[in-house]
């Protein structure tokens, strides 16, 4: 039944009113309640959905632009509607918004080949990193005072390639912590209970290293955080320091863009569904 009524099925637009079905979906994937994370995205993006014919969402996806950038991310397809095309449909709902955006995400080596078939090139990733730190007594940064708030503005224009000062005030509204050095800075935001350390901008893997330990040492809880793969030592001593690899998470780019900015100064990313 669910798959002839969904044959016809329109696409519509998600806001923040469809928060609880965006988590329930997640759910039936697997996937963590981070409430705080889909209100953002509902936020600050637009979302895509199908409704399902028995309740709730049957799928659903989230597109973020940013000055000449463009995420997707929450793409989710309830089991009961899997294979079914309904990714695909939401996913061509988003690029359609996109416009002339370079338009990035993270997935998984199952859903690659969705998006790979959709135009996406590989541009590399990250890895995910969970854990408790094992604190290695190393410098750390301090935490964000008045004179530094127009730094950490002029640090991330300059990391990004441009001004997404309405999106910065908003992670930093979400952030329990900001930490900064002097060339760099990082945010600690909770989600479902877990203390997420991103992004992480700096000049040298020294500054990531300290602007990592000081975020870690403001809690005894469990720690995530996605480090690039442009940067393996600093992945080998997250998982040293006690936060193990649980799974890489390829960056596709559509149509093999480049991505503005210098890629060498972005360490870890706010989250993988923002970049």
């Amino acid at each position: 039944m669910g798959s002839v009524l969904l044959a016809d099925a329109s696409v519509r637009s998600l806001g923040p009113a469809d928060l609880s079905a965006c988590l329930d979906l997640g759910t039936d994937r697997g996937w963590p309640r981070e409430d705080r994370k889909w209100a953002m995205l509902l936020e600050v993006g637009r979302g895509f959905g199908i409704d399902a014919p028995d309740g709730g969402l049957a799928a659903a996806a989230v597109l973020t632009r940013t000055g000449p950038t463009a995420s997707v991310s929450m793409v989710v397809v309830a089991e009961r509607f899997a294979r079914q095309g309904l990714g695909r449909r939401v996913m061509a709902e988003a690029l359609g918004e996109a416009g002339d955006a370079v338009v990035s995400l993270h997935t998984t080596e199952n859903a690659r080949p969705l998006y790979e078939s959709m135009g996406f090139e590989f541009d590399g990733g990250c890895n995910d990193h969970r854990g408790r730190f094992t604190d290695d007594g190393g410098p750390a940064s301090r935490p964000i005072g008045p004179a530094d708030v127009a730094r950490v503005y002029e640090l991330d224009s300059a990391s990004q390639g441009f001004a997404r000062r309405e999106l910065l005030n908003r992670m930093l509204f979400e952030a329990e912590h900001v930490h900064v050095t002097d060339d760099g800075y990082a945010l600690g935001t909770a989600q479902a209970g877990v203390l997420v350390i991103g992004p992480v901008v700096a000049a040298d893997e020294d500054q990531a290293r300290a602007l990592i330990r000081g975020i870690a040492r403001t809690t005894s809880g469990d720690l995530r955080l996605a480090v690039d793969h442009r940067f393996p030592e600093l992945s080998a001593w997250c998982e040293a320091r006690g936060l193990a690899v649980h799974g890489p998470a390829p960056r596709l780019v559509l149509g093999g863009k480049a991505l503005p900015g210098p890629a060498e100064v972005r360490f870890s990313p706010y989250n993988t569904a923002l970049g």
